[in-house]
């Protein structure tokens, strides 16, 4: 690629448009030398200088476009004419020429974006697992890695978008409901806890206390009303809604640095310790399962919470590990009345 088709690429990455392949050419296009560099800082500085500036006249791009052409054209035709031979040396100069020009016509380009009715939003990216989230009406969101939230500063519209997997615990207000949206489905709410997980080809809201609004955008299917361990599902590909119950809430704990048990059989433990730590665990024993523990464990140690498992049951559980993959034995419990 040369040089003028970079800076189309720099303006729509700071507008986040790139996709990945065109971000990794960009990177490695930056890397290639300092000059480079410069025309990226000059056209990002210009950019940040339009975020803070209003222009007192209108702009006509079109003809300021045909204008720069024209005169770099004129400038070309004039070197040639006059000396034919230093044309190599003289077409830096040109190309800074050109470099300029491009970088004047994204500044009014940058200008005119920015003079749209569309408000600045506040957005947050996840780029750590749990990261946390205070909203201005202090309701909490808990984004999964990768996620990404954006929302009106004022805030005067409960009302935020969703990209991603997130965990959310609504500040309850019955005069503002809380509205959540993804590219095809919309969650409303009053005051409540859930999760939403936003695919490609689905979007999954599961609810743990409250009720929730679930609907698609197009209206094609009605809503769907959610309570405690149901949870809605939107197929994109074929654009249905439909709902499930009976959730393992202990299974969506991803949100979560400890989880508690009390009295509980390992048959509800382990699916909740496998989507908290990440791994796979099977018995070889299928009366494991029926055996009962209590107490709590935390996210920092796997190994720690295997190790206090074996010990409560008097080392009569035994467990092997290899990477992600744990294999439980022992003599197992007989099943309760």
């Amino acid at each position: 690629m040369t040089e003028e088709q970079y800076i189309p690429l720099i303006h729509r990455s700071l507008t986040d448009q790139l996709s990945e392949g065109e971000m990794d050419h960009l990177q490695e296009w930056l890397a290639t030398n300092a000059q480079n560099q410069e025309i990226y800082a000059d056209i990002v500085e210009g950019w940040e200088i339009t975020n803070n500036y209003e222009l007192p006249v209108a702009v006509d791009t079109d003809r300021a476009f045909d204008k720069f052409l024209k005169t770099t054209q004129e400038n070309t035709t004039t070197t040639t004419t006059k000396s034919p031979t230093p044309v190599r040396r003289l077409w830096p100069a040109i190309s800074a020429v050109a470099a300029i020009g491009l970088l004047l016509i994204g500044v009014i380009w940058a200008w005119k974006a920015t003079q749209t009715n569309q408000p600045i939003l506040v957005e947050t990216i996840a780029t750590t697992p749990r990261t946390l989230v205070t909203l201005p009406d202090q309701s909490v969101v808990t984004l999964n890695q990768g996620a990404k939230i954006s929302y009106d500063p004022d805030f005067t519209e409960r009302k935020i978008q969703l990209n991603g997997e997130a965990f959310f615990d609504i500040t309850k207000n019955p005069q503002k409901p809380f509205t959540i949206l993804t590219k095809n489905t919309a969650t409303t709410v009053l005051g409540t806890s859930f999760n939403i997980k936003n695919e490609a080809t689905k979007t999954t809201v599961t609810v743990f206390t409250g009720k929730v609004s679930f609907e698609d955008r197009a209206g094609k299917n009605g809503s769907l009303i959610l309570t405690p361990t149901q949870r809605g599902i939107y197929q994109s590909n074929n654009q249905s809604l439909h709902k499930e119950g009976d959730i393992a809430l202990e299974t969506l704990n991803w949100q979560k640095e400890k989880i508690n048990f009390d009295e509980e059989k390992l048959s509800k433990i382990l699916p909740a310790l496998e989507t908290f730590y990440g791994v796979s665990i099977k018995l070889k024993e299928p009366t494991i399962n029926n055996c009962t523990y209590t107490g709590h464990f935390e996210r920092s140690s796997l190994n720690n919470a295997l190790e206090t498992l074996t010990l409560t049951f008097n080392k009569e559980l035994t467990f092997t590990k290899k990477a992600n993959n744990i294999i439980l034995d022992g003599a197992g419990c007989p099943p309760s009345n």
